[in-house]
């Protein structure tokens, strides 16, 4: 639902936002009540003037913007104001300088959390890296690249959406790159064999005990609610997550789309039992485009080494290679 604001014409960067209805109640009330001056009468009665004036009153829409005449501005687009809100950010916490008074930024965020914006809710971590990139671009870094780089992949190791570039290509090295994360999904898959041996295990003891397992979790609430919620089912979580750690050691599912055609993939980082798996580094194949695709566990980035095209022409030389010695061997068989 729209609300409405109340502004005087006075020039200002970005009008004030009322969320609610009392809210811009209260604020009418007090500018009702500031401008209703007690004025005396002949009679010696005092009366109440106002000296309000309708023509210093605007009721606009959301998001209005004022420039230094008092006309209303262009609308700034979403990501202008995220570059104000984080060039106020790192000038106050850098620079020690505030380029916005404090009602202007809490304006500026109040409009880009009613935006859909996620830079106004980022935690400080991703709010310096922000600012460390946008300071880097503007020519004046304010972080190492040892303290860039450091930052940059523990944002990435959490998934953080502020690390995410799509796929790119590299000027250097002439490969294309990709953004990578966690697999959720697949990673909690992991857990349902160890899940349904130990509900495997439960179930048998509660056979074998004449069903006192069952019994004891039917009884009137609280003690039939405490023994499941608080006994039962947090062991069989804790049994369950032991097995998997054992079966699946170091386990790390990464997911991204190829750069190449867009298709995603995965890859599995760790132990499976007694098998060794990759850790570091892990080279596939798409699914769908088939080249060959390098998963980097620690910078969480997928690269192409080799496009399909390439690809197929080394199979097609390898394959001409091999017919070529087996139809050399085959000449020069005793047989032939």
């Amino acid at each position: 639902m729209r609300t409405m604001s109340v502004n005087a014409i006075t020039p200002a960067k970005s009008c004030v936002r009322l969320p609610s209805a009392n809210r811009l109640k209260n604020i009418c009330v007090q500018r009702l009540s500031s401008r209703l001056l007690p004025v005396k009468a002949d009679n010696g009665k005092v009366q109440v003037a106002s000296s309000i004036d309708e023509s210093t009153e605007n009721i606009s829409g959301d998001y209005c913007q004022l420039d230094e005449t008092g006309r209303k501005s262009a609308m700034r687009t979403i990501g202008e104001k995220e570059q104000e809100f984080l060039a106020a950010m790192g000038s106050y916490y850098y620079e020690k300088k505030s380029i916005l008074s404090d009602a202007e930024f809490e304006n500026l965020r109040e409009e880009l959390l009613w935006s859909g914006s996620k830079v106004a809710i980022l935690d400080s971590d991703e709010q310096r890296f922000l600012e460390a990139t946008l300071a880097y671009t503007r020519g004046q870094p304010i972080l190492s690249d040892a303290d860039y780089d450091e930052l940059k992949a523990k944002l990435r190791a959490g998934n953080s959406i502020v690390t995410a570039q799509g796929p790119r290509c590299s000027i250097r090295s002439k490969k294309m790159y990709g953004d990578l994360k966690t697999d959720y999904a697949r990673m909690l898959a992991l857990n349902i064999p160890a899940v349904l041996l130990v509900l495997g295990i439960v179930f048998a003891i509660d056979d074998v005990t004449g069903f006192e397992i069952t019994e004891a979790i039917e009884l009137p609430p609280p003690y039939g609610v405490g023994l499941l919620w608080g006994l039962l089912l947090p062991t069989i979580f804790v049994i369950a997550s032991a097995l998997t750690n054992i079966g699946f050691k170091d386990s790390l599912i990464l997911k991204g789309p190829c750069p190449n055609c867009g298709n995603e993939n995965f890859t599995y980082f760790g132990d499976i039992l007694t098998v060794t798996g990759n850790r570091g580094t892990n080279v596939v194949d798409c699914k769908s485009c088939r080249a060959g695709l390098t998963f980097d566990q620690n910078k969480r980035i997928v690269m192409v080494d080799e496009e399909p095209e390439e690809k197929l022409r080394k199979e097609a030389a390898a394959a001409a290679k091999k017919a070529a010695a087996a139809a050399k061997k085959k000449a020069v068989s005793p047989g032939a």
